[in-house]
């Protein structure tokens, strides 16, 4: 799965081959394998700095 976070300042994120992915209290978190070190890591996001995101 893939995910693009949109924030609200204007800066556009996006993540390949991500998993786990769940909502939280504040936001959302997820895991995702790093595209240049190949390394699995886990990211969180607060709402309060998202203006949106898309799951493809």
């Amino acid at each position: 799965m893939e995910l693009i976070i949109f924030t609200n300042a204007g800066k556009t994120f996006m993540f390949r081959n991500v998993l786990d992915f769940e909502y939280t209290t504040q936001g959302f978190k997820f895991k995702y394998k790093g595209i240049s070190t190949g390394k699995e890591r886990t990211a969180e996001f607060n709402y309060t700095s998202v203006a949106g995101y898309a799951l493809i």
